[in-house]
């Protein structure tokens, strides 16, 4: 019996191109891949030719009873209508393709001649393309229903056999040879690449439904579909120096020179590994690993960048001076283009549209793949791209499809900015990221200003400076090339700069600050949670207060007001200074790192050594004239409790009195760090930046017992945050939602997507910033997903009830959802809103929640 399989149906549900023609799709796309990694091929030990007939492997399972009765035109055009009634093969065939792919493939490979252990991870990958994995078998996995059924004539086994040889004689390769286990980084490179190369190749621009044209070459179309994703090597230019790097385009005329630091970790960071760079705040990290990457990539030991950051804040920050990086080092190549976790909300066209596999309305492979082109993930597949930590770390938890994550950073230089501000839970992720891109051919760069040296040590493997008097340099980059450690390296510090510390309560901080503002200061106030700075903007606001400029930034408004509120003030803050005036700006943590604010007064509540260091390291970060009499101060808001007062408290009241900051830190941690500032009057950056840290995290054993309980909490809590940190990397036979924040940020109060509209209907919505969308059409559309992307806010899930979704909304957005509709007061009504809560949206505070029960700790 002579028949054509279909592997993606037509808009009127017929079979549409073949599962043998899709196939070969995807291995000429694996193959163009493949051709531009010729250094991971290399490490990996493998061939374009083999990556190629693997790839094209991935849909062997489509062809079986359980894929193909999905297409009724199908079940008709072949006679066997009745026998799929008859025999129930809806219910008794195995559905899920990749299941039956991971059977016949590992099967086939064993034919071949390869090594069983690899046959069975190979096909656990190659099965598990659209995302969830299965346990290698080393009987051969079965699917839980039969693949085979003998009431059609048709021959499934011997016409998935011959599909597979006709793969392997189209692409060669000599896969008995081939050499793979669980912990060889080339299966997961593998395995992302696989996903990708069948989200190309099911992309109907370059891969129609119906078939390619006659004297169409499917390999040329593969190759002009990667090359017009973006997914080649960028053309770098050479012989760029420092000055041309980073120079300020504005005064292209004053010199830029590297600082001895700089010049270090150029030095130091020649190949793939791990390195830790150590600087005080402002000595310029960030050049100098760029200009580490620039030469990483022109000695072709590098393929790209991803700069990873703590929050979405500081990326939006870095991306501008990203943008001008990569302008300057690939101005002319197609894949220059700097990638953002946000860029595609500003995007007119969808870079990738994959045709869903089935039918019967289920679209989610076509879904997945477009997520990865219409989304913050993309940042990790373009050559250059900017994002949060979470979108790497995901690449190593069982989150869907972790295993893209790890191919499209593989090869690359990751820089992983301010990893001192992760809990333990984050912490343990980050160590295990760090050492599978290692595996993976990156150069991994680690940026810190306050590391402890044990945690150093921890990042870096590393046994140099276990004694701490054996090792008083600061700056200092370590780490070890190729598993190789490399001798640290000390650096000269900056010329020193004395900070005066101060305690005081907010009253008086906040006279000083408008005394300062308005004598033409710019102050930076910054708050430990949302609902601290929102009420804090508002003291300001009241009355005469409002005389001079009033900003407020923190996490709780949308993008696109966020982007308004970070464009006037980080202008204002920033190095330049065009619209610089008196001023107040009163922020969350989300300044705190990675942001080049100039502040002339900081003010700030109690946080953890490291953080109080690092939003020091906002003030007097420029040459510039000072408004009169203003010295470098930092106003610590004194606690409602004395540090003897907290000696003699319980372990409930401490957290009590330390009020919501105990939710965001660590109380003892808190409470140490109180101990190390209060006494003093001064600090010199960077002088004593690691003695204030060793000093707060040093153990002590003169403390009250409910500092000892608080200490045991803390503990405890890290003990359980690494072991559940270990069970959520084990990525085996589970698949997690792949959420940025939920699977990253143990700690962090849960959270529920929150679309602000304006009105709402079924098949209409008006959202918040004026933008419009239709959701009476099925298909998917771009400007949809970006007005709701924009219009988006995180609120803790707590304030609201599970309900359902609405239909149109859930479309283009995964997870918890709910909207919220405000009316012209400000006013937000939600379905779902707990009534002991109420919303409220304000343009200058953002999403205001307040609570009406009178109940404390809603």
């Amino acid at each position: 019996m002579q028949v054509e399989f279909w592997a993606k149906t037509t808009a009127d549900e017929q079979p549409g191109m073949s599962v043998f023609e899709h196939m070969t799709n995807v291995g000429y796309v694996a193959h163009a891949l493949a051709c531009v990694a010729p250094e991971l091929l290399t490490r990996f030990q493998m061939e374009v030719a083999e990556v190629a007939v693997l790839a094209g492997l991935h849909d062997l399972g489509k062809i079986s009873p359980g894929f193909q009765r999905k297409c009724k035109a199908w079940l008709e055009i072949n006679g066997v209508i009745d026998v799929a009634r008859r025999w129930a093969w809806d219910t008794t065939m195995e559905a899920d393709h990749g299941a039956v792919t991971h059977a016949v493939v590992q099967r086939f490979l064993v034919g071949t001649g390869m090594k069983r252990r690899s046959a069975e991870y190979l096909a656990a990958v190659l099965g598990g393309h659209h995302g969830r994995i299965q346990r290698p078998n080393g009987r051969g996995f079965k699917p839980a229903k039969p693949f085979s059924e003998p009431h059609s004539g048709i021959k499934w086994e011997e016409e998935c056999d011959a599909a597979a040889r006709s793969i392997c004689e189209l692409f060669g390769g000599n896969l008995p040879n081939l050499a793979i286990d669980k912990d060889s980084p080339g299966l997961w490179w593998l395995a992302g690449l696989t996903s990708v190369a069948d989200w190309i190749g099911s992309d109907e621009t370059f891969f129609p439904l119906e078939g390619r044209a006659p004297d169409a070459d499917a390999s040329d179309i593969a190759a002009e579909a990667v090359a017009a994703i973006g997914l080649i090597i960028p053309d770098v230019r050479a012989g760029l120096s420092f000055h041309d790097l980073f120079h300020d385009a504005a005064h292209p005329e004053v010199r830029f020179v590297p600082n001895e630091m700089q010049r270090a970790a150029h030095s130091a960071i020649i190949g793939p590994g791990v390195y830790v760079i150590e600087a005080p705040m402002g000595m310029g990290k960030t050049e100098a690993a760029l200009w580490a990457a620039y030469q990483m990539m022109l000695d072709e030991k590098a393929r790209g960048i991803y700069f990873a950051l703590p929050t979405q804040a500081t990326s939006n920050r870095i991306y501008r001076r990203l943008s001008t990086f990569v302008g300057r080092i690939a101005p002319n190549s197609v894949a220059s283009r700097l990638i953002h976790g946000n860029s595609w909300l500003l995007e007119e066209q969808l870079g990738l549209r994959p045709a869903a596999t089935e039918t019967q309305g289920s679209d989610e492979d076509a879904r997945t793949g477009r997520d990865w082109f219409a989304s913050a993930k993309r940042a990790l597949l373009a050559p250059f791209g900017v994002g949060t930590v979470d979108q790497a770390l995901l690449g190593v938890v069982a989150a869907k499809h972790f295993f893209v994550r790890q191919y499209s950073l593989a090869g690359k230089v990751v820089i992983l900015d301010e990893v001192h501000s992760y809990d333990i839970y984050t912490g343990t992720l980050i160590d295990k990221l760090i050492v599978t891109l290692e595996g993976l051919g990156c150069t991994v760069i680690i940026l810190s200003a306050t590391l402890t040296g044990k945690r150093r040590n921890q990042i870096v493997s590393s046994t140099h400076g276990d004694d701490p008097e054996a090792e008083p340099s600061y700056p200092l980059i370590t780490g070890r090339n190729e598993g190789q450690d490399i001798q640290p390296i000390p650096a000269d510090p900056p010329p020193a700069r004395t900070v005066e510390i101060a305690f005081a309560p907010a009253g008086n901080a906040a006279a000083e600050a408008i005394a300062l503002a308005e004598n033409g200061g710019c102050v930076l106030w910054i708050c430990d949670t949302v609902d601290s700075a929102q009420k804090q903007y508002e003291h300001f606001h009241a009355g005469t207060h409002a005389r001079v400029p009033l900003g407020l930034l923190h996490s709780r408004f949308p993008f696109w007001r966020r982007e308004q509120l970070e464009s006037e003030w980080m202008e204002r803050f920033g190095k330049a200074g065009d619209t610089r005036c008196g001023s107040i700006l009163v922020s969350t943590q989300i300044v705190e790192q990675s942001v080049d604010l100039d502040a002339d007064l900081l003010i700030t509540e109690l946080a953890p050594t490291d953080m109080l260091l690092q939003r020091a390291g906002r003030l007097w970060r420029h040459e510039r004239t000072r408004p009169g009499g203003a010295s470098c101060r930092m106003v610590i808001l004194e606690e409602t409790a004395s540090l003897n007062e907290f000696r003699e408290l319980g372990a409930k009241a401490i957290v009590n009195t330390l009020g919501g900051k105990a939710y965001v830190y660590s109380p003892y941690v808190l409470l140490r760090s109180l101990q190390v500032w209060e006494p003093r009057d001064q600090v010199t950056l960077p002088t004593d930046i690691r003695g204030l840290i060793e000093a707060t995290y040093e153990d002590s054993d003169e403390e009250p017992d409910a500092w000892q309980k608080l200490l045991l909490d803390y503990r405890g809590e890290s003990t359980a945050y690494r072991q559940r940190a270990q069970l959520s990397s084990n990525i085996w036979g589970a698949a997690l939602d792949d959420v940025e924040g939920v699977q990253t940020r143990l700690n962090e109060v849960p959270t529920r997507a929150f679309v602000l509209c304006r009105s709402v209907t079924k098949t209409d919505v008006e959202f918040l910033d004026g933008s419009r969308g239709d959701f009476r059409e099925d298909d998917f559309r771009l400007a949809v997903a970006q007005a709701i992307h924009r219009n988006l806010v995180r609120i803790p899930s707590r304030f609201l009830l599970d309900t359902d979704p609405h239909a149109g909304v859930a479309r283009y957005l995964r997870g918890p959802q709910a909207i919220g509709v405000a009316d012209s007061t400000g006013t937000i009504s939600s379905i779902g809103l707990k009534d002991s809560v109420r919303l409220r949206w304000c343009n200058d505070l953002g999403l205001v929640i307040e609570n009406t029960s009178g109940k404390e700790g809603l």
